[in-house]
């Protein structure tokens, strides 16, 4: 069986749930109203007759008649008086009009309808009093009581209230009651699919919003504006595909955090690997050769030495490796502010000495002094590795300019400028330029690759641009 959805549901059940109160309701009253007003009238006819006898009593005879005959018009109903030997019916206003002839009527002239089962009512036994009263179809309320006035004349009195009136109405009332149901009905048919469409328009709303967030629309919003639970749930669901969207984001930010991290491990590892082999063959070569006694190489002392200095320059670059290998254990625990003016001036005093020798001018400028935060040790390796650089590579004769200032370390140094295509892979593992690519002239190609990786780790962001003369190298200490 199908599921009906929200709104035809809703509105079924509110519907089928309203006429059952209307078709009640309408019954109550058709039951109940008789009762009620039957019982309010008898309320009403003892309270006329207390009133009533309580103003009679102090009036004498005659006032007392006038009194009654007013009261009869008053409210409308029969007062019978009797006070001492004279008695009197009064009527109120009347429910008919009855024709008779000019001459005087006779009895036989007046009909008067047979009526089955007459309610004969005992008022009074006294003698000269109203000794019965005849109650059609209990269309009236009798109401009757014994008193004496204050000059102790007997008397008694009945009120006789008219219920016909209301019977009509109870019947006209059951007349149109059908049509005072089917015209309910119909008002809560459209009422209900008013007060239905109102109810499940913002739960539909919010389902179709949830359902595009459930395939990651970023742009899905639930504009529900309603002051009460719904508006709140829209709210909550707002805030909380907000921060899901946000973890998400986080999520794939780390990710490919990872994997350039990774794609870079494998790298380094595949590059590691040729440059370790290409010292491994040699010595390998060199000493099978000697094994051999192959031609030059049975100089035994001289290959000797050169093996150990191969031996030596692996054992630089497995260190260098090692050294790179823990470049990704820093963390910021171990960050903390340091003024780099003095971290610089450390690091740059035994390059004095270098520069000098090769007949180098080493010039350091200081505009202001600043702290930052850092991994001191990291950031030593950093600033040894473009110190050495640029004594290495910088001409005799040349200059290198130094400059610290407004968060930012420049280095500049007179050489040939790189170019362009080699500047897009400077800070690629064991990358060397063209003319600088033997290990004799040259380094081993990772000095500049550590640089980068602990600059990135530590989210300081750097450049080397050529210069007219030579490079520069810039660090802004700004995360």
């Amino acid at each position: 069986m199908k599921k009906w959805k929200l709104f035809p549901k809703t509105y079924v059940f509110t519907m089928v749930f309203i006429t059952l109160i209307l078709l009640l309701a309408h019954l109550l009253i058709y039951l109940a109203l008789p009762k009620v007003y039957v019982s309010q009238k008898d309320k009403e006819a003892e309270r006329l007759l207390e009133e009533f006898v309580t103003q009679v009593q102090k009036k004498d005879q005659e006032q007392a008649f006038k009194m009654a005959r007013a009261f009869a018009q008053k409210y409308n109903l029969q007062v019978c008086l009797r006070l001492g030997e004279k008695q009197q019916v009064f009527q109120g206003l009347g429910k008919v009009d009855i024709y008779l002839n000019d001459n005087a009527p006779d009895v036989d002239e007046l009909y008067l309808p047979e009526v089955e089962n007459p309610q004969i009512m005992e008022e009074s036994t006294q003698a000269g009093g109203f000794a019965q009263y005849l109650n059609v179809g209990k269309t009236s309320i009798v109401k009757g009581k014994n008193f004496s006035t204050e000059s102790n004349l007997k008397g008694e009195v009945r009120l006789v209230m008219d219920l016909e009136s209301f019977r009509e109405t109870r019947a006209v009332v059951l007349r149109i009651m059908p049509y005072s149901i089917i015209i309910s009905i119909l008002l809560a048919l459209l009422a209900t699919y008013i007060y239905t469409g109102r109810l499940t328009t913002p739960i539909r709303e919010i389902c179709e919003v949830t359902q595009e967030m459930k395939n990651l629309n970023r742009e899905a919003f639930c504009d529900v504006n309603s002051q009460d639970e719904l508006g709140d749930l829209a709210t909550n669901i707002n805030s909380l595909y907000d921060s899901l969207l946000t973890t998400i984001v986080s999520l794939e930010e780390e990710i490919e955090e990872v994997s350039r991290s990774e794609e870079m491990k494998v790298d380094f590892l595949r590059s590691a690997s040729h440059e370790l082999k290409t010292p491994l063959m040699s010595i390998h070569v060199i000493l099978e050769n000697m094994k051999l006694g192959v031609g030059k190489y049975k100089d035994h002392d001289t290959y000797l030495e050169k093996c150990m200095e191969i031996v030596k320059e692996l054992s630089t670059m497995v260190q260098k490796i090692l050294d790179t290998s823990r470049l990704s254990t820093i963390e910021s625990a171990e960050c903390q502010l340091t003024e780099v003016n003095t971290l610089v001036k450390k690091v740059l005093e035994p390059y004095y000495l270098i520069a000098k020798s090769k007949k180098i001018s080493l010039v350091l400028e200081e505009e202001d002094s600043f702290l930052a935060e850092l991994d001191e040790s990291a950031m030593t390796k950093v600033f040894s590795n473009l110190f050495g650089n640029s004594v290495n590579y910088t001409e005799p004769g040349g200059e290198i300019r130094i400059r610290i200032g407004a968060n930012r370390l420049i280095i500049t140094n007179q050489c040939q400028p790189i170019p362009k295509e080699h500047l897009e892979h400077i800070y690629d593992p064991f990358y060397r330029v063209d003319y600088h690519r033997n290990r004799d002239a040259g380094g081993n190609g990772l000095g500049l690759y550590i640089v980068h990786q602990v600059l990135t780790m530590h989210h300081f962001s750097h450049s080397f641009t050529p210069t007219e003369d030579g490079m520069c190298f810039e660090i802004q200490f700004v995360k």
